[in-house]
């Protein structure tokens, strides 16, 4: 809703603008460019929104990747951006694509982490798995999981968006056949990276082959304390690198954020710091499966209940604040994820509807994996619990079997499956659930609205 008056040349320009980008990215626009712009008019003590304020306030808001895309469209319309700030880094860098980057985020995409590769040059003490690299399918294989995955979403009317996972993908050293498979085929595609080879070539790659988006890892804002974690000297100035270069690239960029034990007291830290970088962060909760590195460090990384409370206080303000304020479309679906509503319950149809596709964990409904060796996982992280193999079975008969429609419903035993707050919460994290008490329909260990009765 509109708190000023905004004069005729900004009115039409934005109504331009919104005309460039998909109609699925025009809730998220629409709202927080609106603030940007009023703010600018209410520090300049006028009365109505001018093109000045409807400019800069743009830039005050758009994430760092789409902002040479930005200055391209404005500069379409014959406006001088330059006239109103500085624009030269921005021309440096390659347009992201609206479109690509909209159509890998929207509702009904299932994400799959696709494990490429065991290999990995880094040691992290969270790592969900710890084996010796195993041998890997090739192109050939990965192309025809792909297919067999796309094509029966596709008979749903829906998509996949296909994130290349490892170890630590860039080390495969034939990624750019699978990469040019997608953009071939016109399918959503994303990376996963520690970026240590994560080059300018790399994010030109990247680029050449139409990724939608690019997640880059880092776990401390201390360089000392993030080469700990990581094990890996100068781990935190690689992931900076990688980062600029995918901006530089028109790759949007989001920093993931490993929370455990040695980083729950940074949250505010590690947001301002990947924000400064132009990312936007997204923390996820550490988890574990026995044998795996986690499992080793666990009682130096794992969090405990009143600390797994402070994480998701953290994520739900932000996003509880977005939604009272009339701006549910700007949560970043990667935020969404695992929203907890035990703080508070949503007072309308509208903040409901805001939350209900995103709200708990993501298994089954728009998280899956699948293994170096083509295992179907329900999750994005490795499980005992597995679907099937994805280069030998029908994804079709995946799609409708019991235990898939279980786990995506949110079937859930125990305390969980007669909670009022099931519908809300989603019952928890699987992963960690599953590798704490065995089952993965079984009731969440770290509900703190269960533990504080």
């Amino acid at each position: 809703m509109r708190k000023k008056d905004w004069d005729f040349e900004s009115e039409e320009i934005f109504k331009r603008l919104l005309s460039k980008f998909p109609d699925t990215l025009h809730s998220t626009i629409i709202p927080i460019t609106t603030e940007a712009a009023e703010k600018r008019c209410v520090n300049r003590q006028s009365s109505s929104v001018n093109l000045s304020d409807l400019i800069l306030g743009i830039f005050d808001v758009v994430p760092e990747a789409f902002k040479s895309k930005v200055v391209e469209e404005l500069e379409s319309f014959g406006i001088n951006v330059e006239g109103y700030l500085n624009i030269k880094k921005y021309r440096d860098r390659v347009s992201i694509s609206w479109e690509r980057f909209a159509k890998g985020f929207r509702p009904g995409v299932i994400h799959f982490a696709m494990y490429l590769t065991d290999k990995c040059n880094m040691k992290c003490i969270h790592c969900a798995t710890d084996r010796k690299p195993r041998d890997e399918l090739s192109v050939t294989q990965w192309c025809k999981i792909i297919e067999n995955l796309e094509s029966s979403l596709q008979e749903q009317g829906r998509r996949g968006t296909y994130i290349w996972f490892g170890g630590e993908p860039t080390l495969r050293k034939d990624i750019e056949k699978i990469m040019k498979y997608c953009y071939e085929k016109d399918y959503n595609h994303a990376i996963i990276t520690n970026g240590i080879k994560f080059t300018e070539d790399f994010a030109k790659m990247c680029k050449k082959y139409d990724m939608s988006h690019v997640f880059v890892s880092f776990d401390s804002a201390n360089p000392e304390k993030n080469d700990y974690i990581r094990g890996f000297k100068n781990s935190l100035s690689y992931a900076e690198k990688a980062i600029k270069n995918s901006i530089k690239y028109g790759l949007f960029v989001c920093a993931s954020i490993t929370v455990m034990k040695q980083n729950i007291n940074e949250l505010n830290e590690l947001k301002a710091l990947a924000e400064s970088w132009g990312a936007v962060p997204f923390f996820r909760p550490v988890v574990k499966q026995k044998g795996s590195r986690a499992d080793e460090y666990w009682g130096e990384i794992g969090l405990s209940v009143e600390q797994y409370k402070q994480l998701y206080q953290f994520k739900y303000d932000r996003a509880i604040n977005s939604i009272k304020h009339g701006k549910a479309g700007t949560l970043p679906v990667f935020e969404i994820y695992e929203m907890t509503p035990f703080m508070e319950v949503p007072q309308n149809e509208k903040e409901l509807a805001a939350i209900d596709w995103g709200v708990g964990c993501q298994a089954c409904k728009a998280m899956m994996g699948i293994e170096v060796d083509g295992t179907i996982y329900p999750t994005g992280y490795p499980t005992k619990t597995t679907l099937g193999n994805a280069l030998k079975d029908d994804f079709r008969k995946v799609l409708d079997s019991q235990l898939y429609k279980d786990i995506r419903d949110r079937k859930r035993n125990g305390k969980c499956g007669d909670c009022p707050h099931l519908e809300l919460c989603g019952g928890g994290c699987r992963v960690l659930t599953e590798a704490l008490t065995g089952d993965i329909l079984g009731s969440f260990p770290y509900c703190w609205y269960e533990n504080d009765k």
